[in-house]
This record gives C-alpha cells, sequence and structure tokens, in this order.
C-alpha cells in the first residue's frame, strides 16, 4: 500500500509540474536586426558555393546570369545605335 501511495504522490507530482510549466510565462525570442539576417544568409550562400558537390553548379549559374546581363546590355546599346542612325538619316 505505501508503494502505491508514493506512486501516486510522484504521478500528482508530476502532473502539478507539468501544468505549472505550461501555465509559465514563455521566454521571448530576440528578434535579429536585418544585418544579422544578412550576414546569415551570406554565410549560407558563401557554405553552398564552398561546398565540393554543388558549388561549380551555382558558379556556373552565376557566370551563366552574368553573361545574360552583359547580352542583356550589349542588346540595348545596339537597339540605341541603330535608332540614332535612324534619326540620322
Amino acid at each position: 500500500m505505501v508503494t502505491t501511495r508514493k506512486f501516486a504522490v510522484l504521478i500528482l507530482a508530476s502532473i502539478l509540474s507539468i501544468a505549472l510549466a505550461a501555465c509559465g510565462k514563455k521566454a521571448d525570442t530576440p528578434t535579429k536586426t536585418a544585418e544579422q539576417e544578412k550576414a546569415e544568409k551570406d554565410a549560407a550562400t558563401k557554405a553552398v558555393r564552398d561546398n565540393p558537390v554543388y558549388g561549380d553548379q551555382f558558379k556556373a549559374l552565376d557566370k551563366a546570369k552574368a553573361t545574360a546581363a552583359a547580352a542583356d546590355e550589349a542588346s540595348k546599346k545596339t537597339e540605341e545605335t541603330l535608332k540614332k542612325l535612324d534619326e540620322q538619316k
């Protein structure tokens, strides 16, 4: 009988401690500043680009984007030049 009583008290104490913990004030998580978020994103980006498996693919993608941007800029300059030539006629 004594062990059953101790067991019941132990269960009751466990339930009360869980209930009190659930009712307690939750700690506020600190908010990150824009600088911290940018630094974390940059670190994650650098980690991916330095990855030996995926890094080369991302570097090739960056190079392709740069080439496409340069081609777009050259296309705009060509259009402007053609417009100027048409205006001169």
